[in-house]
Formats: structure tokens, sequence, C-alpha cells
């Protein structure tokens, strides 16, 4: 298996260490050796709370183990158990953990997550991976750029906006930027790699793109014209190549969204003249740039939380319009046949619920289990739950169908059922 790290703090070993999307939920289901681990648990980033994690791990292998017991032979349970007592064992790892933790493990796999929310704790031996609270964590996350601008100056970060404000803001490099890795270098484009940087004189400005922002031997002489007209035309020079690079080499490689930052005069003159088809409308009129990087987050986690709420206003509004029409239902057995139908095309879901029970792929047939046990993570004294998760199990199926997932609290979902499907069509 892999070694991954994280941020360069800790290596694993054998273990992988996943990154928390819909790419790696895709990942994880379909058919794997049975059993099936799945561990699920709070987390804390500092001491003196993150010295109740590692008990809490504890607790929850040891009802791994009870459970495994009762059907596997000794020397299977300690093979099938191995992963968890090598993360045990790591004390580097229980340094570096953030607000929540997921292992899964089964034979010749394990892959170990850290998240950016705290997550209910579970212990599962079962068929399938229990993938849930992943799923829930990755429908609620957003990936987006942030463009910080100025009549001079301009940087990109790469940032992760979760439920719980914005969890990471990196600096974004020009060079070797993919979807899948972006190293944490600076875009730092100034104004001499735009304009003439002879005193910026209005009479002589280059002008023309290229690797380095111009091309050789563009250099326009004149002399009419306001010096303040004249500068304005040479900040729009700057724009236009801020815009271009920025759209070529950062938004249009990963598809994400672009969030400007700017004093409203200059953000008003970049949006008139941007091509970026990846620009949001909202944005931050001030300028950041003498901002400290570290109260960056706390600026754009409003924006993205204003974004997320008016998704979700908008999604209960279309199911509500929908569900009179055959176009939606709030019931769980309506759901499950559709989901294996593949007529859900997006799937509202309420935050941190398990339902107990089984769903037949083939017929979308289901069936209770009975209840959730309690808390494992303080007890250690009873097996994992054996059931697998129906909530998890119509999700999984719609994400398997191409549909959408979207995570709710308790109180803004519109059904009592803890689902809300809005239909592709009608029966």
């Amino acid at each position: 298996m892999a070694t991954h790290a994280t941020n360069g703090l800790l290596s694993l070993g054998p273990l992988s260490l996943g990154d928390v999307s819909l790419e790696s939920v895709r990942a994880l289901l379909g058919s794997h050796p049975a059993p099936c681990l799945s561990l699920y648990m709070p987390t804390h980033r500092r001491l003196p709370d993150n010295t109740v994690d590692l008990p809490a791990f504890r607790h929850l292998v040891s009802s791994l183990q009870m459970a495994l017991s009762a059907t596997q032979p000794l020397h299977e349970v300690d093979r099938l158990l191995h992963p968890f007592h090598l993360l045990e064992a790591n004390q580097d790892f229980w340094q570096h953990t953030r607000d929540g933790l997921a292992v899964l493990a089964a034979d010749g796999r394990a892959e170990v997550f850290l998240l950016q929310r705290p997550v209910k704790p579970l212990a599962l031996v079962t068929s399938r991976f229990h993938t849930m609270p992943l799923l829930r964590t990755a429908a609620s996350t957003d990936r987006f750029h942030l463009l910080t601008l100025t009549s001079r100056m301009a940087h990109v970060y790469e940032g992760l906006a979760t439920d719980d404000g914005v969890e990471r803001l990196d600096p974004v490099p020009l060079h070797d930027v993919t979807a899948d890795r972006i190293p944490p270098e600076a875009l730092d484009i100034t104004r001499c790699e735009a304009v003439d940087q002879e005193t910026l004189q209005p009479h002589r400005v280059q002008r023309g793109m290229g690797p380095a922002g111009l091309g050789a031997g563009s250099i326009v002489h004149g002399g009419t014209g306001s010096k303040q007209d004249d500068i304005d035309a040479d900040t729009e020079i700057v724009l236009r190549h801020v815009d271009e690079i920025v759209h070529e080499r950062v938004t249009k490689q990963t598809g994400l969204p672009l969030v400007l930052a700017a004093l409203p005069r200059l953000a008003a003159v970049f949006r008139g003249l941007s091509k970026n088809r990846f620009l949001l409308a909202e944005g931050i009129l001030r300028d950041v740039h003498l901002v400290p990087d570290d109260e960056l987050p706390d600026l754009v986690a409003p924006l993205f939380a204003g974004i997320r709420a008016a998704r979700i206003t908008h999604d209960v509004q279309t199911f509500m319009q929908a569900r009179p029409r055959d176009l939606g239902s709030g019931d769980l057995s309506d759901i499950a046949r559709a989901a294996v139908a593949g007529r859900v095309a997006t799937l509202l879901i309420e935050k941190d619920r398990f339902e107990p029970g089984w769903l037949d792929p083939a017929t979308g047939s289901i069936a209770g289990d009975g209840e959730v046990p309690p808390d494992l993570s303080r007890s250690g004294d009873q097996p994992a739950i054996q059931t697998a998760d129906l909530f998890n199990a119509v999700a999984e199926t719609v994400l398997v169908h191409g549909g959408g997932i979207v995570t709710i609290d308790k109180n803004a979902m519109p059904t009592e059922s803890g689902v809300a499907a809005i239909y592709r069509y009608s029966f």
C-alpha cells in the first residue's frame, strides 16, 4: 500500500492517508473482501483535549475485535486489526489529528482520513465499507481559489471551505498546476511584469502576453491624455494580464470557483474585463494584502456560508415544488427504489443520522434492523455494529448513478424521515 503524508508532518508507513472528496468516496464503493471494518470518532487538535483520543480509539478497536471474534479465528482477527494497531502505536499521528478520524480497512486495504469536522463514534463490521460520514463531509466541502488584487500585485490561494468555516488557505504557484496537487508556493504577479518598470510613465507602456506576461519589442509610445488616465490604462493592462494567467494556469486546470478580493473600484474594473467563467459573483470588497495570511480564512468564511445557505434554501424549495408533482419524495422506501433505478437527481439527507437496516441493490426494497448501540468509544465492552446504514446505502446508490448529495441540519430538513429526494422525472 502507498505511503502518504500530511503536509510532511507524519508518516503512516503501510497505511494510506487519503483526502476526503466525492472521488475518494467513490473509490471505496463496490465489493471488497469481507469483513469490512469502519471506524469513526471525533478527535482534538491540541492538548489537553487530545489526551482522550487514544483511549477512545482503543475502545472502538476493542469493539471491532469482539465483533470479529464471533466469526473469525484469533490469527485472522489479529491480521485484520493490524492496521489499527499500527495507527495506535504511531505517537506522531496522534499529535497531528484534526476534528475527526476515519479508518477503513479490509483484507489488502487500509485507508485513514483526517476530517475537518467531528463525527459520531462508530465501529462497524459489515460486508461493505461505511462511507456515510465521509460522504457527508465531502458533500459539505467546497474547494475554491481566492484572488487578492491591487493595481500593482496579485496573489492566488487555494482554499477549503466546510460547514465550520474555511479550513485551509494555501498559496498557489504559477507552474505545475494540476487538479490533483498544487505545491505550496505563492503566485505573485507584480505590476512591473505587465507594465514597463521605468517609473510607470504614461508615454511608454509594454503590451502583449506571453509566459512572462509580455512579448518582446511591443512598446507603444504616446503623449496624450492625463497622467491618471494613462495610469488607469496601465492598471487595465495589469488586470488583463492577471486575468489571463490566473485563468490559463490555475482555474482552467482545476475547474474550481474563483473568489475576488479587491477594493470596489478595482473589483468593478476587473469584473468588466475578466473572461474567467469560474469567477464568482460574490466577492470581498477590500484590499486584503495588508491582512495577515492567518486572518484571511475568517474573511472568506462568511461568503461561503452564505453561498451554502442559499444553495440549501434553493434545494429545499425545489423539493417542496417537486413533491406535489410526483417529482420528489420524503418517503425512504420510495427514495430507495428510485435510487436503484437511477432516478434521484438530488438527495437531501440529515446530518449525523444512522438508520440501521438493509437495501436490496436489485429491487430497492429496504428492511430495518434495530437500534444503534450506545457510544462504543467510552465503554469498549460491546461488539461493533454489524448492521448496515440505510442512509449510507441509499446515498451511495445515488452517487453511483450520478446524483447529487446535500447534507442538511435536522432543523432545516423538509421531512421528518431525514431524507428528501428530487427526481429526474416522474413515475
